[in-house]
């Protein structure tokens, strides 16, 4: 056995030392994306997300739901099933009221976490035959845990509040991994309590995120080779893989994977050809070749993590369609690698550990299952791992050559630093959409999503010539993303031009018939072309590709109310707020049409009801305002009234309302103070401020002529 020479202070810290050290390093990384915002999906699975809005907790919604509020069992859901996750942002939505602060702190505080369970699992790696020494297994795990704790392929785990989901995943991992190297002895009543805990973990791992599954393998996996069973004859070594402990973890992994398929009824997620071209290319030549060079590609991102970014899709990694492109060359360079590592696994037994801490928690990604994804930079948070701990062991083993050391720790040091500095800076791109979003041009300038997503940010902040620009360059990029094309549809209706309108929300249906919201924005030009029965029709075939659609219903109620069918428009608007309860526009509309017809009692209850869903909406205050001030209920009114002023104090209908409210009440001065309010924040706009102001004041100087 090679004598091992000292390394550096650093290296024979004190463990509690090195925990601090990896928790200064990860502020150091991540603390500056706490102010950031919420950005990409966070906005759909937690904001949008009904399951996790719903106050008090509705444990049924969010243990039927997948990741994103659909119900599992529907033909549209993602079949990411993840309630625990979901759990935990409902809860922390209870107490912060949807603070992205509070979410990333949470984010940065697991990550922390796991580099110190890296730290301690690492410390447990003693294989036999090995050539390592007790102190080198020490420096090994602080080195991989370092790398883990700054590694930038991590920042879209961190920064990304979704991606809470393969952080709870990896802690669990981590647990099951500790459980497994403190666990060497072969008693049948180890056994089955080893089994039952691997077993109870998994289960719980898989709802936080379904790459859980993979626990057992890896638990089986690292026990084979403490154990020391890879340096036996092979038929020995059959014999020890098909033990009890390992049949009992293969018996509950095969349940689990039963149970969690039945959760999803047994249907596949349909996934877009654009969001994964590898897994639907028609060639099997192109799909093997491609789907390789993406194993070689993740691992090139690991290497070098200069260029990332939050979506590979829609070609940004064009696809290998024949044996002489170039890039075969790498991936033969790969395989003949790990072909060497697997023969030598008996010889060099902590290389084929990392690689297997690579592979196996990597394997739900790898294609084996169709994903709705090219590259995930999350999906390598946990295999990462393994790769540290490939670097780590490489790295202490050139350090036993006196010579090449210092120059190694000094190498090490500027590897962290610039992880570090990379961080910060992919972090910086995490803290808002626009930032996210710009950063991916320089990575992938033909990736149609990318455009996609800038374009509908351009959208949201009223940039229309730019968002026209970019929806353009997404369809040019990509001519039948159906997404892009309804979206620039719906961006030439409401600048006014219903023919263009028209026509990108027909070459969408053309594409995707059954694309339910395109036949509702197809729905709503036609109905602002006056041509109702096409509209009526658009409605309902959006109904048909999906049933309880809150949004086509209040737009069904609008088409009834613009041909005077008020009672059908009502009906439509109750369904929408009945499926939807958070559908503001929709309980407005109910409420103005109530008050219209003089039903003040019945507007009241409706309002009341509307309050318990949207408690601080100024617009339905305002209307139950309006009511209590019809039916002389003066003091309740001007309660409401304020209460909306002070949440919108330049808002001229709300001061326009009050002072009617006042005029009736024969509060004149009040009246005539708010009158003068309406009209000082839009002198244009409150018309009827101003006539009843003229009025009320024609009307004392009348008195006053006549006293």
């Amino acid at each position: 056995m090679p004598t091992y020479c000292k390394p550096s202070n650093i290296m024979d810290s004190s463990l509690c030392i090195k925990g601090a050290i990896l928790i200064i390093l990860c502020y150091l990384c991540y603390g500056s994306s706490l102010n950031g915002s919420f950005v990409f999906d966070d906005t759909v699975a937690i904001k949008q997300n009904k399951a996790i809005l719903q106050v008090p907790t509705n444990y049924t919604a969010i243990f039927t739901s997948d990741f994103w509020g659909a119900p599992i069992t529907s033909e549209d859901s993602h079949k990411s099933y993840r309630p625990l996750t979901s759990l935990l942002f409902h809860w922390e939505w209870i107490k912060w009221q949807m603070q992205p602060k509070h979410m990333k702190a949470i984010n940065l505080a697991i990550h922390t976490i796991n580099s110190l369970l890296v730290l301690l699992v690492l410390n447990k790696f003693k294989f036999k035959e090995s050539h390592i020494t007790s102190v080198s297994v020490k420096d090994i795990a602080f080195v991989g845990a370092l790398l883990f704790a700054v590694h930038p392929i991590h920042t879209e785990s961190v920064a990304g509040i979704v991606s809470r989901a393969d952080l709870m995943f990896c802690f669990v991992y981590l647990i099951c991994l500790y459980i497994c190297c403190n666990t060497n002895k072969e008693g049948q009543q180890t056994i089955l309590w080893f089994s039952i805990a691997i077993s109870l973990l998994t289960f719980i791992g898989m709802l936080f995120k379904e790459s859980a599954i993979t626990i057992p393998m890896a638990c089986v996996f690292l026990s084979f080779m403490l154990k020391g069973f890879h340096t036996f004859p092979w038929k020995q070594q059959i014999k020890a893989l098909f033990c009890m402990q390992n049949i009992l973890l293969g018996i509950t992994t095969l349940s689990m994977t039963i149970f969690r398929l039945w959760i999803a009824d047994f249907k596949s997620p349909k996934f877009r050809n654009a969001d994964n071209p590898v897994a639907h290319a028609s060639s099997l030549k192109t799909r093997i070749l491609s789907q390789s060079y993406l194993y070689f590609y993740n691992l090139k991102i690991l290497i070098n993590p200069s260029e990332l970014c939050f979506d590979w899709s829609f070609g940004c990694i064009p696809l290998i369609q024949k044996f002489n492109d170039n890039r075969l060359l790498l991936v033969l360079g790969l395989y003949v690698l790990l072909t060497i590592v697997i023969l030598n696994y008996q010889r060099n037994c902590t290389t084929f550990v990392a690689l297997g801490l690579i592979t196996i928690p990597f394997l739900p990604a790898s294609g084996i299952i169709k994903v709705g994804f090219v590259i995930a930079e999350r999906v390598l948070y946990v295999p990462s791992i393994g790769f540290c701990y490939l670097v780590a062991y490489g790295f202490v083993c050139l350090c036993e050559n006196e010579g090449f050391r210092k120059c190694l720790q000094i190498a090490l040091g500027i590897v962290i630093c610039v992880f570090v500095m990379r961080c910060r800076q992919r972090s910086a791109e995490w803290l808002t959409e626009e930032k996210l979003f710009s950063s991916a041009l320089d990575v992938c300038p033909n990736n149609a999503k990318v455009h996609y997503n800038i374009a509908r940010l351009a959208t949201d902040m009223k940039n229309y010539s730019k968002a026209f620009g970019h929806y353009h360059t997404a369809i040019e990029l990509s001519p039948d993303y159906d997404a892009a094309l309804m979206n620039l549809g719906n961006l030439y209706r409401d600048r006014g031009d219903l023919t263009k309108a028209e026509i990108y929300l027909k070459r969408a249906l053309e594409i995707t018939p059954n694309f339910a919201t395109a036949w509702m924005n197809l729905g709503i030009v036609q109905a602002a072309k006056k041509n109702f029965a096409e509209a009526l029709q658009s409605y309902e075939t959006a109904l048909s590709h999906r049933k309880n659609y809150a949004n086509c219903y209040y737009n069904m109620g609008n088409l009834y109310l613009e041909q005077k069918r008020n009672s059908k428009a009502l009906q439509h608007w109750e369904l929408a707020v009945a499926l939807k309860p958070r559908l503001r526009q929709a309980w407005t509309n109910i409420l103005t049409m109530l008050d219209s017809q003089g039903r003040f009692e019945k507007a009241l209850k409706v309002s009341d009801e509307a309050l318990k869903y949207l408690p601080n909406d100024s617009s339905i205050t305002f209307l139950r305002a309006n009511i209590y001030g019809k039916l002389g209920h003066y003091e309740q009114a001007e309660h409401l009234y304020k209460q909306v002023v002070a949440k919108e104090p330049l808002n001229y209908l709300y001061h326009t309302n009050l002072a009617v409210l006042y005029h009736r009440w024969n509060k004149i001065t009040e009246a005539i103070d708010s009158y003068k309010k309406a009209l000082e924040i839009e002198p244009n706009r409150a018309t009827t401020a101003r006539e009843n102001l003229n009025k009320l004041i024609n009307k004392l100087a009348s008195k006053k002529r006549g006293a």
